[in-house]
């Protein structure tokens, strides 16, 4: 018989057959038992639904949920309706952790249920030839401290919703779950919002999450217009509420809201970086909703460091939607590298930097 069920461990499963089993077998070595692992197979059309089905065999602790292909805030989302322990966990497929995870997580967790308890992790490039350690500094932060979260700016790397500890009774109250509208950047939105509820945050010293660097991350692909610019308004509208909440100026909380500008960006460049052939009207009706939209936000906030960039803002700001839109089809045809605010060599570090 299973003991009770203290923990749940959701694990989206996406195209994995090639790291899953890794992953499950770290989390079945597990030093603290009373946990059940749910594993939602999001549509994966390899053999990452087989891979679940041998483990489920051996472990009456493992649940396999199917669903047809929705993406992974669909089936978080998925696991968060079926859970059954007092406490949430997520992680990630191609991730795998150390033999004292979840007994660390457990043993840092206070009492009220209004909480959240975050870890360090590691960061292991596909080659393992690149390998980065962030560890914190063990505090506990309640009420108002928590904005020094922010201040110190450590929450940079506290974003993501691995090396953590969520209660379901809070998650539960709040109906809290994973904006399925956004394809990037949900799992802060997720956080910040929890983290709003939150009076206590338990931060500890272990490192025991290990996040695995793969090429392909979803995190480094632009998605179409829709989905960025619903991440940009939902990032924006948490992290407003957040810093209202803390008594911040949301420009106080630094690379918290750097990412509201990045995120600003993703949205400009979606339709020229799309894999689809984005009509040229359709591009401009963007353009036009973001310069009526948004026009406060660029002129307080977006103030780009390249020429391009700046000429393409006067575009914005003052309604040329149309001349915006030909400006950048004329560069991105001549494939100008120094447009959007980064040169190439430079986005693809600052897109590492978002897997934080």
């Amino acid at each position: 018989m299973m003991e009770r069920c203290v923990i749940s461990i959701i694990v989206p499963v996406y195209k994995a057959e090639k790291y899953l089993s890794r992953c499950i077998a770290s989390l079945l070595s597990q030093s603290f038992t009373a946990f059940e692992l749910l594993l939602i197979d999001d549509g994966s059309p390899d053999n990452s639904g087989k891979i679940c089905n041998d483990w489920a065999a051996k472990d009456c602790r493992i649940r396999v949920l199917r669903q047809k292909n929705a993406g992974v805030s669909a089936a978080r989302n998925r696991g968060l309706d079926e859970a059954r322990g007092e406490y949430i966990v997520f992680v990630d497929s191609d991730d795998y952790v150390g033999a004292d995870y979840l007994k660390h997580l457990y043993e840092e967790r206070p009492l009220a249920p209004d909480s959240i308890v975050i870890q360090g992790f590691t960061i292991v490039s596909e080659q393992a030839d690149k390998q980065y350690t962030t560890a914190f500094t063990p505090f506990t932060y309640v009420g108002q401290d928590i904005k020094e979260l922010f201040l110190n700016d450590e929450m940079r790397d506290m974003r993501g919703p691995v090396a953590k500890l969520f209660s379901r009774a809070l998650i539960g109250r709040l109906n809290l779950r994973f904006p399925a509208e956004t394809s990037f950047g949900e799992d802060t939105i997720f956080n910040f919002r929890y983290l709003f509820h939150c009076r206590q945050v338990v931060v500890g010293s272990r490192v025991d999450y290990v996040y695995y660097d793969a090429p392909d991350s979803l995190t480094k692909r632009l998605n179409d217009f829709a989905s960025e610019y619903a991440t940009f308004k939902l990032y924006q509208s948490i992290t407003a509420r957040l810093a209202e909440k803390l008594g911040l100026n949301v420009a106080d909380m630094r690379t918290t809201f750097s990412f509201v500008v990045l995120f600003f960006q993703r949205a400009l460049i979606a339709d020229y970086r799309s894999a689809r052939k984005v009509p040229f009207s359709l591009r401009t009706r963007h353009l036009r909703r973001l310069a009526a939209e948004q026009r406060s936000f660029m002129k307080d906030y977006y103030h780009p460091g390249y020429k391009a960039d700046k000429l393409g803002r006067y575009f914005l700001l003052h309604g040329f939607g149309f001349c915006y839109n030909l400006y950048m089809s004329v560069l991105c045809r001549f494939r100008f590298k120094y447009v959007f605010g980064y040169p190439e060599k430079a986005k693809r570090e600052r897109s590492d930097v978002i897997l934080r």
